[in-house]
């Protein structure tokens, strides 16, 4: 857990008191959170399925034994001198082994192979117990499907883009995580604020049900006046347990998605007001044209519908594979024999596969992915419409909440000096119960406007870095530093 970005105390009873900022609390889930895990994991996943692709590429070497056949059974054999067949039983052993390497032609979509071989027989049922040797030191060959689909062709275009796309969504799924931390940090400060003002309502309440009584006992006040402040005790009294609930449901939501522990005396400090920092909205519908990985989904899709409708298509005709070799192989009694004397062996394989009735099957086939092709275009067509016109509107949203925290900010100011104002002058009697309720609850509505103002900007700030994948702050793209942040990742090594 990356505990140095956070400050803690121990208490006297044991108990760990954290005080976190919200970019603490960002940097503290982003790094050790359950969803920070599974998000890395999910890219792994996704990275080895490339490392996989790409290896494919490197020339592939195998060896393939069958270390001993042994067969005792009755077969049937022709005898000439008699003109007949007979049952005889018969005991051979065979033995053999291979090596091949291969290297795959990506543009071509064949395959280039060498391999060598050697094989071993042996009859017990024959005279002296017959045995011979078979080898091919050495054979290389080509084989090529001819007029088929070439799948090496589309694997080269897709597989990188697909790549490219999970080191997006994890960059993505880090900034949700940190939208997430934000909207549980503000409902927790939220939480707290509506806590703290409970608490100081009851207090007020308690006190200005004490001056009510005194000012009724002289009869400053009536008595529907007096049992007004009474009543508002009663009632700050249940809201504050209410708050209490609220604040305690708050406390555990964002511990645990912190994984923090549940006993932790949790402090957050509210984030500063904000500077003016306009973003211009097309140059954030730039950077998330270019960076958000929707946009490489959308070209991925597209293409994978592409090389469906060009598979059904090439299948739908007929379809030849074409295997040329050339080496050299001997068969002789002895080990040392099958090397010696060494003939030429040629090779050439022509197959052909010509569909002549299936009723309409393959047609049908390119049709339907003709059809999902065309309808994977106008979806795509639609989400990039649905994400630029999100992007647009969150930036112009963040743009208005900086001026509504300004606002927010004056109007808890005037709030609060206008509810100590009526305070005094409800003390000294110039202004009834209905006045001092009236602006206590003005500076109650004002401080809740203040903390939902500074909840949407950062909300919408966060929301803004997750659609873009921008840092505004340092002005560079969140891509530029994935390799420093996560090109190297533990893995689990196979025991």
């Amino acid at each position: 857990m990356m505990m140095a970005i956070v400050c803690t105390a121990q208490e006297k009873n044991g108990q760990e008191k954290v005080t976190l900022t919200l970019q603490d609390a960002i940097s503290l889930a982003t790094d050790s959170s359950l969803a920070a895990f599974r998000a890395r994991h999910t890219y792994l996943v996704s990275y080895w399925e490339y490392r996989t692709y790409k290896a494919q590429d490197l020339p592939q070497l195998s060896l393939t034994s069958t270390p001993v056949s042994y067969n005792q059974n009755y077969v049937q054999r022709y005898i000439a001198d008699t003109n007949s067949e007979e049952f005889r039983s018969q005991q051979t052993l065979n033995s053999s082994i291979g090596l091949e390497v291969t290297q795959r032609v990506r543009v071509l979509g064949g395959t280039f192979f060498i391999n060598s071989d050697l094989s071993f027989y042996k009859n017990f049922s024959a005279q002296d117990n017959e045995q011979q040797f078979s080898s091919t030191p050495i054979s290389i060959g080509y084989n090529q499907p001819l007029f088929g689909f070439n799948e090496f062709k589309w694997s080269k275009k897709i597989e990188p883009l697909k790549y490219e796309e999970a080191k997006r969504k994890l960059l993505y799924n880090m900034e949700t995580i940190a939208e997430n931390v934000t909207t549980l940090f503000f409902s927790y400060v939220s939480a707290s604020v509506s806590y703290d003002m409970a608490s100081a309502d009851l207090v007020n309440a308690d006190s200005l049900s004490a001056i009510g009584r005194q000012k009724y006992q002289i009869a400053s006040i009536s008595k529907a006046d007096l049992l007004t402040l009474e009543l508002d005790v009663i009632n700050a009294r249940n809201k504050l347990e209410n708050a209490k609930i609220s604040l305690s449901r708050a406390r555990f939501d964002i511990l645990s998605y912190l994984g923090l522990p549940e006993d932790t005396r949790l402090e957050l400090l509210l984030p500063d007001v904000p500077s003016q920092n306009v973003i211009d909205p097309q140059a954030a519908l730039r950077h998330a044209m270019n960076n958000n990985p929707e946009i490489l989904n959308m070209k991925r899709r597209e293409l994978e519908a592409q090389s469906n409708v060009q598979r059904t298509k090439v299948e739908s005709r007929f379809s030849a594979n074409l295997t040329a070799a050339v080496g050299f192989n001997q068969a002789a009694y002895d080990f040392t024999g099958a090397y010696k004397n060494l003939n030429r062996q040629d090779r050439v394989y022509l197959s052909l596969n010509i569909p002549l009735v299936d009723w309409g099957v393959a047609r049908g086939r390119y049709n339907m992915a003709r059809s999902n092709y065309d309808i994977t275009k106008v979806s795509i067509e639609q989400d990039r419409i649905s994400l630029e016109q999100d992007v647009i509107m969150t930036v112009e949203d963040f743009n208005i909440q900086q001026g509504l925290i300004n606002s927010a900010s004056q109007a808890l100011a005037l709030a609060k000096d206008a509810y100590s104002n009526t305070m005094q002058r409800f003390i000294i009697g110039q202004a009834d119960v209905n006045a001092i309720s009236l602006s206590l609850q003005r500076q109650n509505t004002a401080q809740e406007a203040y903390i939902n103002a500074l909840r949407n900007y950062w909300l919408s700030y966060a929301k803004i870095r997750r659609l873009t994948l921008y840092d505004y702050v340092l002005d560079r793209s969140l891509s530029e530093g994935f390799d420093r942040m996560y090109g190297v990742m533990p893995v689990h090594r196979i025991k």
